[in-house]
């Protein structure tokens, strides 16, 4: 019995070689989430988040795992790119992403979709969408870029 639990568990849990985390039953590859100056670091990302990922893609069809331009950051990466130094894609914290989206259309769906997921804290800009899974800040909040301009379109009113 206790070595059929521990075969089960070892199943559910991430593949530190392949660097693969299987979450309802579909194998993610975390190496999508690295920041580009520290390889395997995509390994801290949130599995909450990663699941809300993986329900926005079945419900909106896009490849959202293809479309990640950002997940993990280290302090130095969060800091050439502008991030704030708060951000909640900087490691440890690991919970936020943004995706490409290639058209406005694209871009209104995925915030739409996203907030159906329940998803409470979503960027807007004009070619990507940011998510996060942060319950440290404000929720039910959007926003535009350049930080502090108000989103083009707002789920949450």
């Amino acid at each position: 019995m206790i070595g059929a639990f521990v075969i089960y568990r070892k199943s559910k849990t991430k593949s530190i070689k392949n660097r693969v985390v299987q979450i309802n039953q579909r194998p993610i590859d975390l190496s999508v989430f690295d920041s580009p100056d520290l390889p395997g670091s995509g390994n801290c990302m949130d599995r909450e988040l990663i699941f809300m990922l993986q329900q926005l893609e079945a419900r909106t069809g896009y490849p959202i795992f293809e479309w990640i331009n950002s997940g993990a950051r280290s302090p130095s990466h969060n800091k050439k790119v502008g991030g704030v130094s708060s951000s909640s894609h900087k490691i440890p914290t690991c919970k936020a992403v943004d995706i490409k989206a290639q058209s406005t259309f694209i871009r209104n769906h995925l915030v739409s979709v996203a907030r159906d997921v329940g998803f409470k804290r979503i960027g807007v800009g004009r070619t990507f969408v940011h998510l996060d899974t942060d319950d440290m800040k404000s929720q039910y909040v959007a926003w535009g870029y350049p930080s502090g301009t108000p989103a083009e379109v707002n789920p949450f009113v």
